[in-house]
């Protein structure tokens, strides 16, 4: 996809209000179903990759071989060089947070980040309103200490869904029991899987895999088991950096057409 043909499509849609959120949608259903970046057909395949996360699952004491799914199991059809996997044989480490004994009363106003899902958000961390927990209080909790390039899922409550990369420039950190650790097991596919995390596709699973009463939660053994659609590295960098310029246009699409909504505002006065 180029710009001349997003902004055609943003043209169908520009009168309707979510008419931006919904092209970032399509931008993102394009770029994980292989149909936003063309493919370089001398590529190696995608089964070299997950070769690689089987050796470094090895190497780390867990030996796991990724799955590829049968036809009959895998949603869409994907690129000749695309496999089918699933989200936990890609990964290190899945799974939420933790609770620091005493709950909000162990809160202070400074120490190691602690973060909630109100800190979570598709575009990065926020963190005006962060809480703080004491260096001893993380280090008791250091099975859920976040490193650079985790993904940060939440999984609990109205903001289910939201996902974002944890910075280097975080330092060390932790985070609650309402918001999953996402750790793959080979650096540079994050980014990617980022893209995929906030599709369409992927949020339906989240929506539609909630359990419990109350306030609805994705376990980790569902998430587990959530297929993922995996391209060539190589393929990957293109796709994120595809989708990367295309989120700039939207950007500036969504700041004028705020300035026009402003403008007739005024003239409506």
């Amino acid at each position: 996809m180029n710009q001349e043909l997003l902004l055609k499509y943003f043209d169908r849609i520009s009168d309707a209000p979510d008419a931006i959120p919904r092209l970032r949608q399509f931008i993102l259903d394009l770029a994980v179903r292989g149909k936003l970046v063309e493919q370089n057909s001398p590529e190696k395949s995608a089964l070299s990759l997950l070769e690689s996360i089987s050796a470094r699952l090895s190497r780390s004491g867990r030996p796991t071989q990724p799955e590829i799914l049968d036809p009959e199991d895998q949603p869409f059809v994907l690129p000749a060089s695309w496999l089918w996997t699933r989200l936990g044989d890609v990964c290190s480490k899945t799974g939420s947070g933790s609770t620091p004994r005493g709950g909000k009363s162990v809160y202070q106003k400074k120490g190691i980040p602690f973060l909630r899902s109100q800190n979570v958000h598709d575009d990065g961390l926020r963190l005006d309103d962060v809480a703080y927990i004491a260096a001893e209080t993380h280090e008791r909790m250091s099975g859920t200490a976040l490193q650079p390039n985790d993904l940060l899922l939440n999984i609990t409550g109205g903001s289910i869904g939201r996902c974002c990369p944890v910075p280097s420039s975080l330092g060390p950190a932790n985070v609650s029991q309402h918001v999953a650790i996402i750790r793959v097991a080979v650096d540079g596919i994050q980014t990617f899987l980022h893209c995929l995390i906030r599709s369409p596709y992927f949020q339906s699973f989240v929506i539609g895999e909630q359990t419990g009463a109350g306030r609805g939660g994705l376990p980790k053994n569902r998430m587990d088991q959530i297929p993922v659609a995996l391209p060539p590295p190589a393929e990957q960098h293109r796709i994120v950096a595809k989708v990367d310029e295309l989120m700039a246009l939207c950007d500036r699409l969504e700041r004028a057409q705020k300035e026009r909504e402003i403008r007739r505002d005024r003239l409506s006065k």
